[in-house]
């Protein structure tokens, strides 16, 4: 297994190195909390994006210049709670502000948020699966002509790996692989977003890896990426069900970081940076996770749960 688990870690890092931001894919579970026990957070971080990649009805990817940069702030808050010994329930709920960008430069909403449960399929090796559910809010939470929601009601499954790589070295091999599936739901028409009909995205493949490497007991560099690929979104139309030409989509992004873990913090701050992608932004950013704030602490629990 360790074998497979490096050559797919090599293809990771050499396919462009690691996807975007994803709030569901952001922080995998590598182990569950324990039965009634609750955790939360809340992720801050800042991206901006220069350039765009935009595919033709030929499907030739092309990268073009914003007039004016993107920028947003973004913020991603998870609330847990062991249901048992081996599962976990989580909702994950992704906020915005868009700092400047092309047209309206205001903006600012709640997106889609996602609902998970993590289970244990094996302790040795670290092997955990997860089912989780995006509910649409299809923009109510949001103001402005910016939005990170989605039309579709969708499903995701993944599996979520953790193995030593090397006795002795405290290196260890984090890998998650999942796929998306949408519904069919009434949006705007690729390249005609003003005419719109029922579409459906294809079955998205997601896969997000990291190597993780101590530096010292309180210390850890960590390097790795996510992929994101689906096909060309489906529409009702007049003439039958169709796939929308050159409506592809795929990204490639590196993740690095450090991680921080001691008595009195459990901190992770990383770099996003997409390489390459289809009808994607040409991103990069920087979120940092476990700052102290915690979901929980709003409601006045002092519970918490770790990753």
């Amino acid at each position: 297994m360790k074998l497979f688990l490096m050559v797919v870690m090599i293809l990771l890092l050499t396919a462009g190195a690691a996807s975007s931001y994803d709030p569901l894919y952001y922080d995998n579970l590598t182990a569950v909390l324990h039965s009634m026990q609750a955790g939360g957070s809340l992720a801050f971080g800042y991206f901006s994006a220069g350039q765009y990649w935009h595919s033709d009805s030929l499907g030739n990817s092309e990268l073009y210049d914003y007039k004016t940069s993107l920028g947003v702030l973004r913020i991603l808050g998870a609330g847990r709670y062991g249901l048992t010994q081996s599962h976990t329930i989580s909702i994950i709920v992704p906020a915005y502000l868009k700092l400047q960008g092309e047209g309206d430069s205001s903006g600012v909403g709640i997106a889609d948020p996602w609902v998970s449960v993590d289970g244990w399929l094996s302790r040795s090796p670290q092997l955990l699966a997860r089912g989780a559910l995006r509910l649409p809010l299809k923009g109510a939470l949001e103001s402005g002509d910016y939005s990170e929601s989605s039309r579709h009601l969708a499903l995701d499954g993944a599996l979520t790996v953790e193995t030593p790589l090397g006795q002795g070295t405290g290196a260890a091999a984090q890998i998650t692989g999942g796929i998306r599936y949408c519904f069919w739901a009434w949006d705007g028409l690729y390249d005609m977003p003003k005419d719109s009909a029922e579409t459906r995205p294809p079955i998205e493949l997601r896969l997000t890896g990291f190597i993780r490497y101590p530096i010292n007991p309180e210390l850890s560099l960590r390097i790795g990426g996510d992929i994101a690929t689906r096909g060309e979104t489906e529409a009702k139309t007049a003439a039958g069900t169709i796939d929308q030409a050159g409506s592809a989509f795929s990204q490639y992004d590196l993740r690095a970081g450090i991680e921080i873990s001691n008595s009195s913090l459990d901190l992770t701050a990383e770099v996003f940076y997409c390489l390459s992608g289809e009808n994607t932004n040409k991103e990069w950013g920087i979120m940092i996770d476990g700052t102290g704030i915690d979901l929980f602490d709003l409601f006045g629990s002092t519970s918490s749960g770790g990753r």
